[in-house]
Parts: C-alpha cells; sequence; structure tokens
C-alpha cells in the first residue's frame, strides 16, 4: 500500500481512477459529497449503510494473498468495498459514476473505495484501489485517502474536479484515418477492440467483445498524435463526456 493521498496533485500522480472510462473518480467524487460528512474534531461520519448494503457496499474480508500479506492493515474494525457497478444496490450510485460500465470498455469497471467502519457511524479510514484481476486488488495501486483531500473534493463541482484530474485530456486516441466517402468496409475504417472490464467474483461473466468501428468524415488531413486530435473538439466530445 502506498502513502496517503493528501492533496489533487498526489491523487492524480496515484493514476487511480484513469484513464477513461475508469469510473473510479466520479465514485470518488460521490463518496467524498453523499456519502461521508464531518463532524467535531473532523471525524468521518457515514452519510450510508455499508453494512446493510447500501450503494452496492459489501465487507471486505482482507484476506491472506499467496504471499501471506493483506492489503490493507489488520485491525479490530470491518471493512466494506464499493464501486462494483454490478453488485446488488450499485443501481442506487448516481448515473454519472455508473453511466460508461460496460464489458465492451476496458476496466470501465475496475476501481473501488475500501473504508473502515467504527460503529456503524463513523469511517475509521478510506482507501481508493483497483483491480488487477477478477478476485484480487493491486497493493501497488492501493492508496489511503485523507480527510483534507475528501474535504477539497467536496468543494468543487464535478466538472471542475475532472478537469483539475485531466479525467480526459490525459486519455486522448491516436486514431489514423482516411477520409471516407462511402459507407463499405475499407482499411480506411480504424477497427477497435476493448478488452471486457476487470470484475471481482461477484460481477456477472463479460458479455463477449465486439470490434467497435470508427468512422470519422472530414476533408483534412489524417491525425498523427493525440495533440491534434485533442483540437478536434467535436469529436472528442462524442468519444469522452465529462458528466
Amino acid at each position: 500500500m502506498k502513502e496517503t493521498l493528501n492533496e489533487l496533485a498526489h491523487l492524480g500522480d496515484s493514476g487511480f481512477g484513469q484513464p477513461w472510462p475508469r469510473h473510479g473518480l466520479k465514485l470518488l467524487y460521490w463518496f467524498a459529497n453523499d456519502c461521508v460528512s464531518f463532524g467535531n474534531d473532523n471525524v468521518m461520519i457515514s452519510e450510508c449503510d455499508p453494512a446493510d448494503g447500501d450503494f452496492g457496499f459489501h465487507l471486505f474480508e482482507n484476506r491472506y494473498d499467496e504471499n501471506g500479506d493483506q492489503l490493507l492493515p489488520d485491525i479490530d474494525y470491518p471493512y466494506y468495498v464499493v464501486g462494483n457497478l454490478n453488485s446488488p444496490g450499485a443501481e442506487e450510485l448516481p448515473e454519472y459514476v455508473s453511466k460508461y460500465n460496460s464489458p465492451d470498455l476496458h476496466n470501465s469497471n475496475t476501481d473501488r473505495i475500501i473504508v473502515s467502519l467504527y460503529d456503524e457511524e463513523w469511517f475509521h479510514r478510506v482507501y481508493v484501489t483497483q483491480h488487477h484481476d477478477r478476485s484480487n486488488y493491486d497493493p501497488n495501486a492501493t492508496y489511503p485517502i485523507s480527510r483534507g483531500l475528501l474535504m477539497i473534493i467536496r468543494r468543487m463541482s464535478l466538472e471542475d474536479f475532472l478537469e483539475e484530474m485531466d479525467y480526459c485530456t490525459s486519455i486522448l486516441p491516436v486514431i489514423n484515418y482516411s477520409p471516407q466517402t462511402t459507407n463499405t468496409f475499407s482499411p480506411d475504417f480504424t477497427a477497435v477492440t476493448p478488452s471486457s472490464s476487470d470484475s471481482d467474483d461477484s460481477e456477472s461473466p463479460a458479455s463477449q467483445k465486439k470490434d467497435t468501428i470508427i468512422q470519422m468524415d472530414d476533408h483534412t488531413s489524417s491525425f498523427n498524435s493525440s495533440e491534434n486530435l485533442h483540437k478536434k473538439k467535436g469529436f472528442w466530445e462524442s468519444v469522452c463526456t465529462i458528466l
């Protein structure tokens, strides 16, 4: 597990929730604004009920791996995990968190938030993490989140938060294409085959992958870099929408 993330810059450097269509940054924004509040002495008050399965929360067992290590510290408080968009209760999450969940969009459901819960009313610790296969989390991508960072996120709009994280501009694809004059398949099409999203054992099996065909009609020369593609705002907005 890595060092605590205390600032937006730390969160950006961690790579959590990046790139699109991963949902972790939007999940974290929802958590900071709707699932936690702050009381006296900045105590983190739970505004949801993880033990009751709200929003897809379920018990995280913090099991030992094959090397005898645990993902999180061994403490007396129970851990709960949220973020599996296929878990019962996850339909309660806002649409902006779940709208791009698809087995055809690589890693669109890989991010998680894990909390330790004290007396069913207060969060003891908050962590962000991600799957690296169907049943295991990546210890090198697991970070504690500070109270201060959650407070910073609470003061921002979702759009400003995602812009500050360069959520869309950091994942511009490089697509080579030629102007199209017909609707038939030809080498002028770029076929993109995304792999299925990472998931844990509670998720349904990934559906069969399909090729996504991107046709671009333009009379300009081909794009050869993500910098040029970024200038095509209309196209990019159709690929990645912040909200």
